[in-house]
Parts: structure tokens; C-alpha cells; sequence
């Protein structure tokens, strides 16, 4: 009985010695890390650009450096950017959301744009902001 049971044991470990090796290169699903989630649902339209800002903050830390004295937090301006529209008192920032290619490019589909229209918060998102945007001459 006790040998039948340190068979069963061996057995038992043994199936979970032959797991999977972990590989970061073969990974095929997207991992999306998200920022600045609380402040994007605190904010409201109408309120106003300070108040806005008051919520947002003004940096954003995305991760930490290793030094030899230890970590350096990495931090990006919050917002990331900012368009203002001459002559129409459209102000847009963009709002890193979430970064989903790990690559140090923010590209737009990572950013969430917040429309301000003489100094209140009027709409957010993609389809707003290009709505009030100039066209682009093509080239």
C-alpha cells in the first residue's frame, strides 16, 4: 500500500514537471495596459479645463527604470499632447487610454481625445475630434 502510493505521488508530479514552457515570443494574444482609466470617467462634459486638469493630473507614470541606485519612475505629461484649433476656440488633448503595442510609440488608437470648446469640456473620442478638425489636403 505505502509503495503504491509513492508511485501515485511520482505520477503526480511528474504530470506537472512537463507543463508548457513560458516563452514571451510566443505569445499571440495582445496584452492592453490601461491609464488614466478613474480620470476618464470622473471627467464630465461642461466642466472646465482646470477642473479637468485638477482630475487628469499633469504626469502620467507608465513604469519604472532600473538604475544602479535603484527604480526612476518613467513619466510622460498628462496630457500627452494638445491641439489647439486657431480661430475657433476648439482646444483638443489627448489622453493616453491604453498602450496595446509595448513598441515607445504612442500611436492615436492609444489616445482618447478630449474636446474643450472656449475653455469647457464638450465630448470625447475620435469621431468628435475629427469632426472639428480641419481636412488634410491630400497629397
Amino acid at each position: 500500500m505505502y509503495f503504491a502510493l509513492i508511485i501515485f505521488l511520482s505520477l503526480l508530479l511528474t504530470g506537472c514537471a512537463t507543463g508548457p514552457v513560458y516563452n514571451p515570443s510566443q505569445i499571440t494574444t495582445r496584452v492592453e495596459i490601461s491609464f488614466n482609466e478613474s480620470g476618464l470617467k470622473a471627467v464630465q462634459d461642461g466642466m472646465t479645463l482646470d477642473q479637468v486638469h485638477h482630475v487628469m493630473g499633469h504626469e502620467l507614470l507608465i513604469g519604472y527604470e532600473s538604475q544602479s541606485s535603484g527604480y526612476k519612475p518613467l513619466t510622460v505629461p498628462n496630457p500627452y499632447k494638445t491641439e489647439g484649433l486657431k480661430n475657433t476656440g476648439y482646444l483638443i488633448e489627448y489622453y493616453i487610454q491604453a498602450i496595446r503595442q509595448p513598441d515607445g510609440i504612442v500611436s492615436d488608437d492609444e489616445l482618447m481625445p478630449l474636446i474643450f470648446k472656449n475653455g469647457k469640456l464638450i465630448g470625447r473620442g475620435w469621431p468628435l475630434a475629427n469632426s472639428i478638425r480641419p481636412a488634410k489636403p491630400s497629397a
